[in-house]
């Protein structure tokens, strides 16, 4: 009987956080947590981390794991899928996921928070055998700030799961009508990279009246009067089919991304599957993301902005039409290939780890 690859994987973020990073590696253990030829052990910096394996198991939706706080002794791989290295085991082949550079790029104000942000990236560049990065641009960005080489970085980027797709949206927030609002995910306040200001003022030039009004879904409210807040969602962290964000998603006139910096922008691309057009920055990956499925104003532009909002509210026919557009785009992205992908590239760090001992 063949040898299973054991892989161990850093899950510190895997039963909590409901950002892109969480979603990402959530997706991506679902997948392999199906296979017959995997010995997956998730690991916990905790001294009894077995009691989590409830959360962790409702998470992927599978119980073929083990639990443990540090790797087995014939570990093949060791995988950080969060944005950094927690777990420095130099005897193991490592790959670590850097999802971008924004603690570089956009630096906490706060020296020591600063700090704390980049250590873990720095580790990864300093020891991890591989890098994924989820984009052409992320992988760029990447070789730009770390001067890491090209060789050492594999670009595999996200997919869509099944349970977005378009639809009748379900119960909504009493504050919110189908089709009667815009879209924001992420936090408008403390991200500034999110750029939800210039957002804010093109929507106010766009609807003075405030209607249709801006949905935030996030950690925090936004200060502008004509948004609203209906708080965030964990159907993923709990294993669950989205149906929140889903039917946030199918009700939505628009998701509106004027972010000035992003690695993939998943969002986009789910609000595409559900059959929602898109409006974005012409900025960082988001064109090479969305191709022509979005519809694109540069991330300083709040007249453009402005233009494009009225537009997308006010024109049905250019509506129904970047609606296809998106559907098509979304295609694209498939979770299960890009599991399969992490696995080969695993496979193959490992092997030619193995062939230079």
């Amino acid at each position: 009987m063949a040898e299973l690859f054991s892989l161990a994987v850093d899950a510190r973020i895997l039963a909590s956080d409901t950002r892109g990073i969480g979603r990402y590696a959530r997706a991506v253990l679902r997948r392999l947590a199906e296979r017959n030829d995997l010995a997956i052990t998730l690991l916990l910096p905790e001294h009894f981390p077995w009691l989590r394996k409830g959360a962790l198991a409702r998470a992927i939706g599978s119980e073929r794991f083990r639990v443990a706080g540090r790797p087995p002794q014939k570990t093949h791989l060791l995988w950080h899928p969060a944005n950094g290295s927690f777990f420095s085991v130099p005897r193991i082949p490592s790959v670590a996921t850097i999802h971008d550079a924004v603690p570089f790029r956009f630096p906490n104000p706060d020296r020591s928070a600063s700090e704390r942000e980049r250590a873990p990236i720095l580790r990864s560049v300093r020891e991890a055998t591989h890098i994924i990065a989820v984009s052409q641009f992320g992988a760029s960005e990447l070789s730009e700030v770390f001067a890491l080489p090209h060789e050492r970085i594999t670009v595999i980027p996200h997919g869509v799961e099944p349970s977005f797709t378009p639809g009748v949206p379900g119960e909504l927030p009493a504050s919110l009508r189908a089709g009667e609002y815009l879209l924001f995910v992420g936090d408008p306040g403390t991200e500034r990279r999110k750029n939800f200001s210039l957002l804010a003022e093109a929507h106010a030039r766009a609807f003075p009246s405030g209607w249709p009004p801006i949905a935030i879904v996030g950690p925090r409210a936004a200060d502008y009067g004509a948004s609203i807040h209906v708080g965030e969602f964990r159907d993923d962290v709990a294993g669950r089919e989205n149906t929140g964000l889903r039917s946030l998603y199918r009700g939505a006139r628009a998701l509106c991304v004027p972010s000035l910096h992003e690695t993939f922008g998943m969002p986009g691309i789910e609000a595409m599957a559900c059959g929602t057009p898109v409006l974005a920055s012409q900025a960082s990956c988001l064109p090479e993301i969305y191709g022509e499925a979005a519809l694109f104003s540069q991330p300083d532009d709040a007249a453009a902005w402005s233009a494009n909002l009225a537009r997308i509210v006010g024109d049905d026919a250019f509506h129904a039409e970047r609606r296809e557009r998106g559907l098509q785009r979304a295609a694209a992205y498939d979770w299960e290939r890009s599991a399969a992908a992490h696995l080969e590239l695993f496979q193959r760090v490992a092997a030619e780890a193995g062939a230079r001992r």
